[in-house]
């Protein structure tokens, strides 16, 4: 099972690499079209939330809060999809929408303190991301969302780097103690 969490993390490291240099090249273009871009990012990683947890877990959900906020991406993105919001309110569901994710990134990192470099770096993230999800709240404009579409290049590339690095040190760990253990 392990092996198999690794390969997931290492293929989606592999293509949110991808998607964070095409982010890069085409920021401008996906400012002009923020609704369809957010929509279409909150859609994707609300599938993917589901999709790790029946993939990983098989019958039952791991983490229950992955099955929540992945269907809860999925609803706000078809719904920005659909809906006729302005720039200011697609900066200001945004905005709120990267505050829960942080926050739920949070609670992780202080559950999960095995690693501590890995979860230290998670956390940090969590908390620019939410200083600066919050100024992009209060500031609907332009540059406040240039300024998180750089975070989300970031985001993107830590998202499924921490938990691989995590996977790499549990292993790690696993095989000194076995090579520790004489019994084995």
């Amino acid at each position: 099972m392990k092996d198999k969490k690794t390969l997931y993390y290492s293929i989606k490291l592999g293509i949110f690499a991808v998607l964070a240099i095409l982010v890069f090249i085409f920021r401008e273009t996906l400012i002009e079209n923020l609704k369809y871009f957010i929509g279409g990012l909150m859609l994707l990683y609300g599938i993917e939330e589901i999709a790790f947890e029946i993939f990983y877990s098989g019958k039952h959900f791991h983490h229950k809060d992955k099955v929540y906020l992945g269907t809860m991406e999925i609803i706000l993105g078809v719904t920005l999809l659909v809906a006729p919001f302005s720039f200011e309110a697609v900066c200001v569901i945004w905005g709120t929408w990267s505050i829960i994710r942080e926050s739920y990134e949070i609670k992780e990192v202080i559950a999960e303190m095995e690693f501590l470099v890995p979860r230290i770096i998670s956390g940090l993230e969590s908390i620019v991301v939410i200083i600066f999800s919050i100024e992009l709240i209060i500031n609907q404009d332009h540059h406040g969302a240039m300024t998180h579409m750089y975070l989300l290049l970031v985001e993107l590339v830590l998202t499924p780097l921490i938990p691989l690095l995590e996977e790499i040190l549990l292993k790690r760990k696993q095989k000194k103690e076995q090579n520790e253990d004489p019994s084995e």
